[in-house]
């Protein structure tokens, strides 16, 4: 569906009723924001629950630990490389 809207002087939409219905959006719905490099605005209904069991599920027997000590050494190493003054 295609539905024309207009922003207001401080930028806000109104997402139309029939969409909002469609899409189960109510207030205090989270909403993910997203440009494109083509110019495209996209906007994605986040369902919070549903990404905490496929995390949960996901991460189900692992050794949490080793995962975030393994995801630090990771991000330090790419910020060695791109900012080697940083951490000096």
């Amino acid at each position: 569906m295609a539905v024309v809207v207009e922003a207001d002087a401080s930028g806000r939409i109104v997402i139309p009723k029939n969409i909002r219905k469609e899409l189960d959006i109510k207030e205090r719905t989270k909403l993910l924001l997203t440009t494109t490099a083509e110019g495209l605005l996209l906007l994605q209904k986040l369902d919070v629950e549903k990404i905490a069991r496929k995390l949960e599920s996901e991460v189900a027997g692992k050794d949490i630990d080793s995962l975030v000590k393994s995801v630090r050494q990771e991000v330090n190493k790419k910020i060695k490389h791109e900012y080697p003054d940083l951490l000096t």
